[in-house]
């Protein structure tokens, strides 16, 4: 088990009352609902970082084979 460290936040009262109505229903703890929340904002951010990062490559890839099919034609004039 991952070892744990308590952090003390300030959070806005309706999102707390949210929370807390969660944590019931599911009968979750809050830490563990927020850790959660943490952990899916993570690999949203790393899930929006590869597709950025795989547009551009596809934006270079085009240049590229752009640019090679321009040689291309300057070859056969």
């Amino acid at each position: 088990m991952a070892s744990k460290v308590k952090v003390t936040v300030s959070l806005d009262k309706s999102l707390v009352k949210e929370l807390e109505g969660v944590s019931r229903r599911s009968q979750t703890p809050r830490s563990r609902l927020i850790e959660e929340a943490l952990r899916f904002w993570q690999r949203s951010r790393i899930e929006q970082q590869l597709k950025e990062g795989y547009k551009d490559m596809a934006r270079e890839d085009q240049a590229t084979a752009e640019g090679h099919l321009t040689a291309g034609w300057e070859i056969l004039k």
